[in-house]
């Protein structure tokens, strides 16, 4: 009878990945824009995140993914890749820095 192991192998290592919490969204394509700041607000209702990138500059954003709503919080720092989505600047993408 054939070994499971090695497709047992797979699973752990899928379990050794770091936590959704760290990475969420899609792969960016070539019309994407990344941007670094501080997550300044999350207004789950309208389904927004306000992200602080400078003193001056604050920026809404449309978010594509909801399970971002339970990856951040109000101060943490951010990278998030942003798309035009029907004429939205949407984020599809986000890595906690």
């Amino acid at each position: 009878m054939p070994s499971l192991a090695a497709a047992d192998d797979s699973t752990e290592a899928e379990r050794a990945r770091p936590a959704a919490s760290q990475t969420v969204g899609i792969a960016p394509s070539s019309r994407a824009e990344v941007v670094r700041g501080v997550v300044a607000s999350v207004d789950e209702r309208n389904d927004t995140i306000k992200i602080q990138q400078s003193s001056a500059m604050a920026e809404e954003l449309k978010v594509q993914d909801g399970l971002l709503f339970s990856a951040v919080r109000y101060g943490d720092k951010v990278e998030v890749t942003i798309q035009n989505i029907n004429g939205a600047k949407t984020i599809v993408g986000l890595m906690k820095r």
